[in-house]
């Protein structure tokens, strides 16, 4: 946490929402055409709270399957955070590490003082605390430690906002400055899979929260605060992994809004990050969806 402090303190000194800042290293421009791959990385952030780390880590995996069109591996899906761990992934996924980048994610938060409006000029004009977000991304080639890069971007948001308070068209300001780091970053470090963006929403269940329906509602509810009740329920109690709120890449599966979607013979390795993969590289992922009470399977 002591880097995301230093984020922060040049931080406060400059205008939010003011756009991402790149700093390219040598060997970045080099790798940059060549990458077909990213992996992402644990997020770390500045705050506390039930879920907290969880939640931002599913916000910035849902970008980046935005953002390359699928062709991520993204944190949950690694068995650890060293090199060994996301080269075992790689080769375990059939994905090839010689051209593939780590995005490591640092969210940092500070807060400030702004002065309001004030149309009388005798008043002492009245202060308000923002809360700014800071996202920056540290890029690096797998199976090298240096950095070759970085992203950051800046967002303010009002005190106590809450992520449930906001409908799924207008994002919590933390996620703001997360979408945009991590746009500039694939954008520049990764131009030959930048994708624009097509709004992608497949809530998961983790596997370990699969076995038990208090369990499953309770990390839905932290993972997926934006969700409907009647969303979470729909979920919660279908013996399926995902629920479709966005189709986004992955209605070239055939799914729609409201599918409840299965991987036949119980994979619990699948994530909605390998469906995402399977169609950007142009196949066709066996999956059991549940539409209007009857069960189909699509993929064959």
């Amino acid at each position: 946490m002591a880097r995301l402090a230093g984020i922060l303190g040049a931080a406060a000194l400059a205008a939010a929402s003011c756009g991402a800042t790149v700093e390219m290293r040598p060997g970045g421009a080099a790798y940059a055409p060549t990458i077909a791959t990213i992996v992402q990385m644990p997020a770390a952030i500045d705050w506390t709270g039930p879920g907290a780390q969880p939640r931002m880590q599913r916000v910035a995996a849902d970008s980046l399957i935005e953002l390359t069109g699928g062709r991520v591996v993204i944190a949950d899906e690694l068995p650890g955070t060293g090199d060994s761990d996301v080269q075992a992934a790689m080769r375990a996924l059939g994905e090839d590490a010689a051209n593939a980048l780590t995005f490591s994610l640092g969210v940092g938060i500070g807060r400030r003082l702004v002065g309001g409006a004030n149309p009388i000029q005798s008043f002492n004009p009245t202060k308000r605390l923002v809360v700014d977000y800071v996202a920056r991304v540290e890029v690096r080639h797998v199976g090298a430690p240096d950095i070759i890069g970085t992203v950051e971007a800046i967002e303010s948001g009002p005190l106590n906002e809450t992520e449930s308070e906001h409908g799924r068209g207008d994002k919590w300001t933390a996620a703001v400055a997360v979408d945009e780091a991590l746009e500039e970053a694939v954008r520049t470090f990764a131009p030959r899979i930048y994708t624009p963006r097509r709004r992608t929403l497949i809530v998961e269940v983790p596997p370990v929260a699969a076995g038990d329906l208090v369990t499953k509602l309770e990390t839905l509810q932290r993972l997926y605060p934006e969700l409907s009740l009647a969303e979470m329920q729909a979920l919660a109690d279908s013996h399926e992994r995902f629920l479709v709120v966005e189709p986004g890449h992955l209605a070239a599966l055939g799914v729609a809004p409201g599918d409840l979607l299965g991987v036949p013979g119980g994979t619990t390795r699948a994530s909605r990050a390998a469906l995402a993969r399977a169609v950007a590289r142009g196949g066709k992922p066996l999956v059991a969806v549940v539409r209007g009470g009857q069960r189909y399977i699509l993929g064959i």
